[in-house]
């Protein structure tokens, strides 16, 4: 008598669930959520930070691609924020409405690069290697490298800050913090700011101070690209960029 295989074991029990459970089909992969995004761009931050001063190793011209680097990361988390914020900069959201415009301390430039926080992950990228002072180690208000304390904030910041009087693509948005201003001016994002004379054209004393990169520098514009340019260069941005009353209004760290 032959034995049949298995004939001695009894039919699995079903669950009422498991028998009427559809059958199962592979699920799409669904798209980036924002979370997802913003840790794949903290990780090319953070790794970028540890390599990009390794490969500068003191040339100037490296340093110079170094501190264009640091813009870029700037128009990235411009880039980030504004995208809950209608795509708007923290300076042209008011205050009340979790953006910097108008706040106390607008005046500061520190006080907007710190709005940039988790977007930035690391206050490094505000310092240029050319730049006297001493970059900040995190976000806090530690006395011992926290970018909020006083010892650190307008020392650890080497770009200024502008905004387009219009929302053009090349607008300058922030550049190298050794920018010739010429006097103070009232300021509806910044409260008091710098002006730079822009009708008929800007002052031919207009351009890079003896500084970061000699007689050259670099500038972000709005749609995030980041270029360096002379001192005729940067009068030609000036006037791309559109003024505020035929002025451009500037805030400098220092």
């Amino acid at each position: 008598m032959k034995t049949q295989i298995g004939a001695d074991r009894k039919p699995p029990i079903l669950t009422r669930a498991a028998a009427v459970a559809p059958p199962r089909r592979w699920a799409q992969s669904p798209a980036f959520t924002r979370i997802e995004l913003a840790c794949v761009v903290c990780t090319f931050v953070l790794l970028a930070a540890v390599i990009v001063p390794v490969l500068a190793g003191g040339d100037p011209r490296s340093e110079r691609v170094v501190c264009a680097n640091n813009l870029r990361q700037i128009g990235l988390a411009f880039h980030l924020w504004g995208h809950d914020h209608s795509d708007l900069p923290m300076f042209e959201v008011p205050a009340s409405s979790g953006g910097t415009r108008m706040h106390v301390l607008a005046p500061n430039v520190w006080l907007h690069f710190a709005w940039l926080s988790n977007e930035l992950a690391t206050p490094q990228w505000l310092f240029c290697p050319t730049d006297t002072g001493r970059p900040a180690r995190d976000f806090s208000d530690d006395s011992d490298g926290g970018y909020l304390h006083p010892n650190f904030a307008g020392n650890a910041t080497s770009y200024f800050l502008s905004h387009p009087f219009e929302p053009v693509p090349r607008g300058l948005i922030s550049g190298d913090r050794n920018v010739w201003v010429e006097s103070p001016i009232g300021c509806s994002r910044f409260i008091n700011a710098w002006r730079v004379p822009t009708i008929p054209v800007p002052s031919s004393a207009f351009g890079w101070t003896n500084g970061l990169h000699g007689s050259a520098g670099n500038v972000l514009h709005q749609d995030g690209s980041v270029e360096q340019l002379s001192n005729a260069g940067l009068r030609q941005a000036v006037i791309d960029a559109h003024s505020d009353n035929g002025n451009l209004h500037i805030i400098t760290p220092r």
